[in-house]
């Protein structure tokens, strides 16, 4: 049985999937293409705590985004406010490690924290230089 076999995506139907599929690379490619613009020419320090309040800032406010496309999904689910508490030291850790939750969000929610932390570090100078 697969480790994601119970997750709620596999609730929806294919195209509530897609649907699904389709925000999260769209919030990832625009979460990284942020990171990139606000870290570009800063001390790698600087890049590296602002990739970090970025992504604390993706946790906190992305499930109001996920709970209005629900929202297109469920005609009966109620509009409200879903944002919470900051995530705390200990959250943000667990989602790093991957030890979070054992489903398909706290993973890909894992994932884009590195990929935030990899964009902000990556410098020009250890970019490939073209024909080498």
């Amino acid at each position: 049985m697969s480790t994601y076999a119970e997750d709620s995506f596999f609730s929806l139907t294919q195209m509530g999937q897609t649907g699904l599929a389709l925000l999260s690379a769209v919030l990832c490619l625009f979460m990284l293409w942020v990171t990139r613009r606000v870290t570009r020419g800063r001390p790698w320090w600087l890049r590296l705590f602002t990739a970090i309040v970025l992504f604390v800032l993706f946790v906190w406010l992305s499930p109001q985004v996920y709970y209005t496309y629900y929202g297109f999904l469920f005609e009966d689910l109620p509009r409200q406010i879903v944002i919470g508490d900051l995530p705390g030291p200990e959250r943000l850790a667990r989602l790093l490690t991957f030890s979070w939750r054992s489903n398909l969000s706290a993973h890909s929610q894992g994932l884009l924290a590195w990929a935030m932390v990899a964009v902000a570090l990556w410098t020009k100078r250890n970019a490939p230089v073209a024909g080498q």
